[in-house]
């Protein structure tokens, strides 16, 4: 039976003798969505999970792929995240870049991808 636990978000450690930069979680990548596919790269962490925060009033579609490659997301055929709603995907290896489609519009809503581990 496989284990289970919170999604823990990505945390980079306080350097060696305890000398700046000091700890601090990794940055979340924020795509301002709009009814037009926008892209996004996310941070280099060797992590295969991926938490959607979807702060919209409307339904966001996602696609993962190649930052600078990545297939544009359509309404018709990405993943679906629900208004409001925070999910955590599993992404493959090579994944470093995200796109993003809302179904309708919203002024000044973001989508927010943050790398972890967990679930």
């Amino acid at each position: 039976m496989a284990q289970t636990w919170a999604f823990n978000p990505l945390y980079k450690r306080t350097q060696l003798g305890g000398v700046a930069p000091f700890g601090t979680l990794v940055a979340s990548t924020t795509v301002a969505a709009t009814t037009s596919a926008v892209a996004g790269v996310l941070p280099n962490t060797g992590t295969n999970q991926v938490q959607i925060a979807n702060t919209t009033a409307g339904w966001a579609y996602v696609n993962f792929g190649l930052a600078g490659n990545v297939t544009a997301a359509t309404v018709a055929a990405s993943y679906p995240v629900a208004p409001g709603a925070v999910v955590v995907v599993t992404v493959d290896d090579e994944v470093n870049g995200v796109s993003v489609i809302l179904a309708t519009g919203t002024t000044g809503a973001s989508v927010i991808f943050t790398c972890g581990n967990g679930l």
